[in-house]
């Protein structure tokens, strides 16, 4: 009997086993949700999608969206936005206020106010 292996995925330092990632989805992906998938195996679980304009306008409801759980790590995050200088100041305020470990851009998805 043959026996493969797979080799885990690895995001800077951190190392996702399995190479399993739960894609970012809006209202859907929240703290209580991702705890659940969590239950089930360990992997990459993505908060909701965040738009960068939000994030530079310190809008409420966004920052409660890019809550994370007590020890979930590492704590990844999809920013999405279409103007680079808005992109730039909220990878800023994410990194400089330590709220993500793992930042993936979307550059696709429509403009939008929030």
């Amino acid at each position: 009997m043959m026996t493969q292996t797979r080799a885990a995925l690895k995001l800077g330092q951190y190392v996702v086993d399995p190479p399993v990632v739960l894609a970012p989805m809006a209202g859907i992906t929240n703290v209580a949700f991702r705890r659940l998938c969590r239950e089930y195996g360990a992997g990459l679980y993505v908060c909701e999608m965040i738009t960068a304009r939000a994030v530079v306008e310190r809008d409420p409801k966004t920052r409660h969206m890019m809550t994370f759980a007590p020890g979930e790590s590492p704590r990844s995050m999809q920013l999405y936005g279409v103007d680079p200088t808005t992109m730039r100041e909220a990878v800023k305020i994410i990194t400089g206020e330590g709220l993500a470990d793992h930042i993936d851009t979307n550059w696709g998805c429509p403009k939008s106010t929030h």
